[in-house]
């Protein structure tokens, strides 16, 4: 039988309740999740009240999303985020977003590997794991080291610099099927090791860049712990792309779930962004991750049956 991926929700995506964090988590239990993902309120409440219910629902506690300064803030003794970790069980720290200029040229990916490796040592010590989340700007072609400079002495470096590399990400030709080692992204992976650094894959934001986000999972080698599952469509050549329901967008949701079973993705987490009832979105994830990943298992074990009658 093929492995399985356990089901979690960002509780960023109902960020707008007002409920406690623990009777959020126990609302995500009810609905029938595995896990959750925590973001910036894990840093404001209780983390004893938090860890309470987590025993009590035998939810378990995927990752915490906080800024990399956050991290290296903590790891010097000025922020309690690695003790909050700790009371909760929770292992794994993920780098939800990085300002552009971290990455724009193969200089600053290095400098920005090392750093990576750096914080990740550190948490090594506490036998803590670090993750990075990419965008779509992680999939956009790398300027010419001497572009750092010009775009630096520019009275608006970052948004020159991100217009400069969304104009390459959009007219340069690309397969589909393989990520350009000019990315930023293959870069990260080639210069860290997996002890280093996981991912958590957002598969939309692959999909916007050009590329087949099941293919992609194969570049991580086993890197990727987790995934972000929601969905886009175009908003037209100048707006990019816009978030929908799932399942009425670009992203095929049972592609992404057949590979990430391929590949051994540990959690498919739910992410939703579009501005709707927060309870329904703990409800209808549930239901949506439950369904594709019972199709995905049903699709495989017949296919097996077939081989397995033709052999």
């Amino acid at each position: 039988m093929n492995w399985e991926p356990q089901t979690a929700i960002q509780l960023y995506s109902v960020r707008s309740l007002t409920n406690s964090l623990p009777e959020i988590i126990r609302r995500v239990a009810d609905a029938g999740y595995d896990g959750v993902e925590f973001a910036n309120r894990f840093q404001e409440e209780s983390p004893e009240s938090v860890a309470a219910v987590l025993e009590e629902t035998e939810i378990e506690p995927v990752a915490v999303h906080a800024d990399l300064s956050t991290i290296e803030k903590t790891l010097d003794g000025d922020a309690d985020l690695i003790e909050r970790c700790q009371i909760i069980g929770c292992d794994t720290l993920i780098v939800p977003h990085l300002p552009t200029g971290e990455f724009r040229t193969r200089q600053a990916v290095r400098s920005l590997s090392y750093r990576l490796r750096d914080v990740a040592a550190g948490l090594g010590d506490y036998d803590m794991h670090l993750g990075l989340h990419n965008d779509r700007r992680l999939l956009a072609p790398l300027l010419p080291d001497g572009a750092h400079t010009l775009v630096e002495e520019t009275p608006v470096p970052a948004r020159v610099g991100d217009t400069l590399q969304t104009m390459a990400r959009r007219w340069e030709p690309k397969d589909p099927e393989q990520i350009s080692s000019e990315t930023p992204l293959w870069n990260l992976i080639a210069r860290t090791r997996p002890s280093e650094l996981c991912f958590e894959v957002e598969v939309a934001e692959i999909q916007t860049a050009g590329y087949d986000p099941g293919t992609a999972l194969e570049l991580f080698d086993g890197r990727a712990e987790m995934i972000h599952l929601r969905d886009v469509a175009s908003a037209g050549f100048l707006s990019g792309y816009e978030n929908v329901p799932h399942g009425d967008g670009i992203v095929e949701m049972d592609c992404i779930i057949e590979a990430a079973t391929r590949t051994g993705v540990d959690w498919i987490v739910y992410e939703n962004e579009l501005d709707s009832d927060p309870n329904q979105k703990i409800e209808e994830g549930a239901s949506l991750l439950d369904r594709i990943i019972a199709e995905s298992q049903s699709s495989s074990e017949s296919e097996t049956a077939l081989q397995a009658t033709q052999s």
